[in-house]
């Protein structure tokens, strides 16, 4: 009986040193996944990063026409103001009168 002893003691540390080394191949092929998930999570984020960028050009580029255009537009009105306010001094000072009581109003409230 005292040699079932031994083989069942060693059939134990058979089964620990077998469990030890599936749990040390189980770490390593972790590790290696979480590395291989990280090298793709940084190709994502570049491919993201650089199509935000290209968005982004894309955006200021329209900023800047919207801009030139509206930069146009606010002088062509400045000039039409101007022009009417030679033309019609009395009328013009009347509708800043207005305004300016309508504004008064608005603001007492």
């Amino acid at each position: 009986m005292a040699a079932t002893g031994k083989t069942t003691r060693s059939n134990g540390n058979d089964v620990v040193d077998d469990i030890a080394e599936r749990t040390a191949r189980i770490r390593e092929e972790l590790a290696a996944l979480g590395e291989a998930l990280a090298g793709a999570g940084a190709l994502k984020a570049g491919v993201a990063r650089e199509a935000a960028e290209a968005r982004i050009d894309d955006v200021l580029k329209n900023g800047e026409q919207l801009l030139s255009e509206m930069a146009g537009k606010y002088s062509r009105a400045e000039k039409q103001v101007s022009t009417t306010v030679r033309e019609k001094p009395l009328q013009s000072l009347g509708v800043a009168v207005a305004a300016g009581f309508l504004a008064a109003i608005l603001l007492r409230r």
